[in-house]
């Protein structure tokens, strides 16, 4: 015997269930990611990094691999024996400074800083390459700009702005390497020295002139070498 109506009951429980499981649907929770996921995407990420030669103070050269360097590293290397993407991942490890004469990466060369024979625990690019007075710059990122921002429990101070100091580093043909001064006088005496048999460019360093100031170390260095091409 047919059911009364059957055919509409059917179509208003599905219409039910169907309106039903389309609310759950719209209430249910976006997903979180877990550990696993972390885990997961930390095995898949792309691991850039460089090839690197280093030349030992023994003579003997070694090579590694690099995620991270600059042009002025102090104390030591990070750095992978075996390119660090292969899995599994090959430990970090620290190379000291003061085992390192010089660092080949990406095209730069970076020398072991040494004065009167003794290592200065720093790695650093000669930014003025052709024969002659060297030139080694570093600098320290300093914030100059802070937001105090309030908590429950004090204030924080934020930065929000910054700029690049610089310092330097001069080692003349045949000389000893030493820190720059950053006082406009001490920079003028040390380098209007340095630059005697350049009269010229010392006077302009000595008087402080435009140009010639102790932002300007690598152009007048480059300067003073292009001077005195065979020197």
């Amino acid at each position: 015997m047919p059911f009364p109506y059957s055919s509409g009951r059917l179509l208003l429980v599905g219409a039910v269930l169907v309106g039903a499981t389309a609310s759950a649907q719209a209430q249910r929770p976006a997903r979180v990611a877990t550990h696993a996921d972390s885990v997961r995407a930390a095995r898949n990420a792309k691991i850039t990094y460089a090839p690197a030669l280093f030349t030992l103070l023994s003579g003997k050269q070694v090579r590694g691999y690099v995620t991270s360097y600059a042009l002025f590293m102090h104390e030591q290397v990070e750095c992978y024996e075996t390119p660090p993407d292969q899995l599994p991942h090959p430990p970090i490890k620290a190379l000291a400074i003061e085992r390192i004469k010089t660092m080949v990466v990406e095209g730069h060369t970076l020398d072991a800083l040494t004065k009167n024979g003794k290592p200065l625990g720093m790695l650093a690019e000669n930014m003025t390459p052709a024969a002659g007075t060297k030139t080694y710059g570093y600098f320290i990122t300093k914030a100059d700009l802070y937001i105090p921002i309030p908590l429950p429990v004090g204030v924080a101070v934020i930065p929000v702005g910054s700029h690049d100091k610089y310092f330097w580093y001069v080692q003349p043909t045949g000389g000893t390497i030493q820190e720059v001064p950053r006082s406009g006088k001490a920079f003028a005496a040390l380098m209007a020295t340095a630059f005697a048999d350049y009269p010229e460019l010392a006077a302009r360093v000595r008087q402080q002139a435009p140009g010639a100031e102790y932002k300007n170390m690598p152009t007048l260095v480059q300067e003073y070498n292009a001077h005195f091409p065979a020197k």
